[in-house]
């Protein structure tokens, strides 16, 4: 046998270990395999049971909140007719405060109307007073003028009388 050979049949012989090889390891894992599948199948089961039971149990519970949903419900509408009914009487009770602001309003200008007309009238009256006053003030000047004018022309003749009795005066004390 030739090293040609020698080499060949080692070859050959490498091939068949590792084919082997991989023959014993496919097997084991298949072996694992079917161990993890048997595995995952129990815990498949396991897992559906829990589901179907909590499903069962919040089935239990949301028909039992159905009622609370109901009462839930029932009381929600009798609370929006409750805040329906309490809006109305707000508005009516605003309705009615506006009224009453627009007639005091309405009062009130007119008594702010009949101030200004007195207030008017007291305004002409009081013109008509001082032009009155003005008036009698003017005549009373007048007549002290007149008056005035009257002892002025009366004080000539006591000052010719004045100085007439004062130069006898002083011809007595001359003589």
């Amino acid at each position: 046998m030739s090293v040609k050979d020698k080499v060949v049949f080692g070859i050959l012989l490498l091939l068949i270990i590792g084919a082997g090889y991989f023959q014993w390891l496919a097997g084991d894992l298949k072996v694992r395999m079917a161990e993890l599948n048997t595995a995952d199948i129990e815990h498949v089961n396991i897992i559906d049971k829990e589901f179907r039971e909590s499903l069962r149990k919040y089935n239990i519970k949301f028909e039992g909140r159905g009622k609370h949903i109901k009462k839930a419900q029932d009381d929600i509408i009798s609370n929006l007719n409750l805040i329906n009914e309490k809006s109305q009487e707000l508005k009516d009770l605003i309705d009615e405060v506006q009224f009453n602001l627009d007639e005091y309003s309405r009062i009130t200008d007119r008594k702010i109307d009949r101030t200004n007309n007195d207030l008017v009238d007291l305004q002409d009256s009081f013109d008509g007073q001082n032009r009155q006053n003005r008036r009698k003030f003017a005549d009373i000047e007048q007549t002290l003028t007149q008056l005035q004018n009257e002892i002025n022309e009366l004080k000539p003749d006591e000052e010719e009388e004045g100085a007439e009795s004062n130069n006898r005066n002083s011809r007595r004390r001359n003589r």
